[in-house]
């Protein structure tokens, strides 16, 4: 601005006439840096308008897999971003650098041939085929450009591709045809949604779907089905079975029957227990119930120390690598005893030095900040990259899911990283701008469930004393509390079930604002949340996602993450995604901030209904009580631009006046 209006000769006048400064342009430079004043006046103003928060699902991304000839898994099922334009190719190398898979292939006249993924090479007349939601493409991986919600399937075949024919139907709220059972053709080794596709395809209808970064493809709608907001929601199932993965993670086997039905939500009819009226001690001489839920397995610090110790010895036992894409792993092994092996913060800067510092996508970013951060390393200073400016001004936040708002929260404040001023107000706003109208949060659709309001209570936590975060976050306890059944787990449909991870993530964000998941709100009859938790460990130290399962890696992660977590609320209130960063030469680690004082009063904060209440966790004692982190400094500079701005105006009606005294 300022070189354009000098260039227009208005601060510095360049016509010079028998020795005299050109008067009119010196009340010309008067009259400008008056308006300019008032400009910046304005200008400054325009800091108190909040960002608008657009919610937003995971656009432009697929799925990749790619498997041998007897179907066994090559590169695993990877969710990919990509930009306009990107070719199969493209994000085939992207998933090869997620999944650490290298791709090998060969550039010839008529595109790219591929040659092995992750070391596997076709043998004889076989080949790598290229399949786009279950049929063989007609395009090479070079020339087919991507689009959103595709699933890519790479298998070693031979001529003709072997194929698998399954069934297909889908089924109203009200039990009416949106797809009839349609048999379809694709190749082996194809999901149930590549059939879900292809049948849509035969009928002329649509499908929209949301592809994650971690859970992978949802439906959203089939069609145009009519679905009530905050109540209905497309089911999948095979063979009357319930899925208890994505819709894509399932492989279709011949004569399947792929099942999709409306179901409508029905909000949980158990009263949660009066806090007013507490149970009755036992009588002083007399046993106590044998089957009371607390006795049943009593969770004492050595109990939670024993079953953490088991999971570092399913750790050992099954040789788990603590490498880039593992962070889950880093994040829960920081809250124990054991250091981060070095491998791991080697692997990130190789990937930094791969990528010059560029990550995509945003999930690998905040994944990473927090993986260093709980290696004790710094990620403003990777092989020569901020990793933490780079989040701040990374695209995709700019359109964001409420995934990329709770870890962008969650990894600027795993080493307390500085950022720019309104930063972290904006992720807050975001995931405020997104609760549930009965309170808690979803991932799509309307209808809250535990493990996002649980991840979003975890990120919110460092923010408790904003009287809006604590608002929405006593609205989340409570509709945790009513939301888990009498089991002590919830039990969500599109989980499979009551599954352990939803369990684990309400742990965690419990915790992490000072709620405990084992008090009075959070026992039912099947026992509290931790005790719950404590029935999907399996023989080998691991958990299981569902309780008949066995154990599996995402389900052990976030079980350990989640006793650390509680281990932590009893012991000394800190949070489990904070992390100590050395930051001197002598290794000694530096905490990055100091718990809340204990007897600091927390403002009444009001209700959705406006109306003021005191927020008091699950026992009644208001939430202060609880230990916690100090919040962030989330201020902004508005004050000092109003300032500075009125200064300015000041100065341009001074000179305004003079003028105006002088020319009369």
């Amino acid at each position: 601005m300022y070189t354009a209006l000098a260039n227009r000769g208005v601060f510095f006048c360049k016509k010079i006439y028998k020795g005299r400064v050109c008067m009119n342009n010196i009340v010309f430079t008067k009259r400008w840096a008056a308006l300019f004043a008032v400009f910046l006046l304005i200008l400054s103003n325009l800091a108190f308008i909040q960002p608008y928060a657009h919610a937003a699902t995971l656009d432009k991304a697929v799925t990749i897999k790619a498997i041998n000839e007897k179907g066994e898994v090559v590169l695993p099922l990877t969710a990919v971003s990509f930009e306009e334009g990107e070719t199969a190719y493209d994000v085939l190398l992207e998933a090869g650098e997620k999944t650490e898979k290298e791709i090998d292939t060969t550039h010839g006249e008529y595109g790219v041939f591929i040659n092995s993924i992750g070391g596997i090479s076709p043998s004889g007349t076989a080949y790598w085929s290229f399949n786009i939601n279950g049929v063989s493409a007609s395009t090479g991986i070079s020339s087919h450009q991507v689009a959103n919600g595709e699933h890519l399937l790479f298998a070693i075949t031979e001529w003709p591709n072997p194929t698998v024919t399954t069934k297909v139907s889908a089924v109203g709220k009200n039990g009416e045809e949106v797809i009839p059972e349609t048999d379809v053709t694709l190749i082996k080794g194809a999901s149930a949604y590549d059939a879900l596709i292809q049948a849509s395809a035969q009928h002329g209808i649509s499908v929209q779907a949301t592809v994650d970064d971690t859970y992978f493809t949802y439906i959203n709608n089939v069609g145009n089905t009519e679905l009530v907001p905050n109540a209905d929601w497309w089911s999948v199932g095979v063979n009357d079975n319930a899925l208890t993965t994505s819709i894509v993670a399932h492989t279709v086997q011949p004569n399947d029957h792929v099942q999709l039905t409306v179901q409508t939500y029905v909000p949980p009819t158990d009263e949660p227990a009066e806090p007013s009226e507490p149970e009755q001690p036992a009588e002083p001489n007399k046993p106590e119930d044998p089957t009371a839920p607390n006795d049943r397995n009593p969770i004492t610090n050595e109990a939670i120390e024993d079953n953490i110790s088991d999971i570092l010895s399913y750790i050992d036992t099954k040789n788990i690598t603590f490498s880039y894409g593992n962070e889950w792993w880093v994040w829960g092994l920081a809250n124990t005893n054991r250091a981060i092996p070095a491998s791991y913060v080697t692997g990130v800067k190789e990937k930094v030095k791969e990528v010059d510092g560029n990550f995509r996508n945003v999930f690998d970013l905040e994944k990473i900040i927090i993986g260093l951060s709980a290696a004790g390393t710094d990620a403003t200073s990777i092989e020569g990259y901020n990793l933490v400016e780079s989040l701040v001004n990374h695209a995709s936040l700019q359109n964001s899911s409420i995934n990329m708002n709770i870890y962008a929260l969650l990894a600027v404040d795993s080493g307390q990283y500085d950022t720019p001023a309104g930063f972290r107000e904006q992720q807050v706003s975001a995931i405020l701008s997104r609760e549930q109208a009965g309170g808690g949060w979803s991932f799509i659709g309307s209808i809250p469930s535990p493990d996002i309001t649980g991840m979003v209570l975890t990120a919110l936590a460092p923010y408790r004393e904003q009287a809006d975060v604590q608002a929405a976050i006593d609205r989340a306890v409570t509709y945790l509390s009513n939301a888990q059944g009498e089991t002590g787990g919830y039990n969500i449909d599109s989980n499979g079930g009551d599954a352990s991870e939803s369990i684990s993530q309400a742990i965690v964000g419990l915790a992490s604002v000072g709620v405990d998941p084992t008090g009075e709100n959070f026992t039912k009859a099947g026992g509290n949340l931790v005790q719950h938790l404590l029935k999907f460990k399996q023989n080998d130290g691991g958990f299981s996602h569902l309780q008949a399962g066995e154990s599996s890696e995402m389900a052990t992660q976030q079980a350990l993450l989640a006793l650390t977590a509680y281990q932590s609320f009893v012991n000394n209130g800190e949070l489990v995604y904070q992390y100590e960063l050395v930051n001197n030469p002598g290794g000694q680690p530096v905490k990055p901030n100091q718990p809340v004082e204990p007897n600091q009063p927390v403002e009444p904060t009001p209700d959705k209904n406006g109306q003021t209440v005191e927020s008091t966790d699950d026992t009644g004692v208001p939430s202060d009580s609880a230990k916690g982190k100090k919040l962030p400094n989330t201020a902004t500079n508005t004050a000092n631009l109003m300032v500075f701005g009125l200064g300015l105006l000041l100065v341009g009606l001074i000179l305004f006046y003079l003028n105006r005294k002088k020319v009369s």
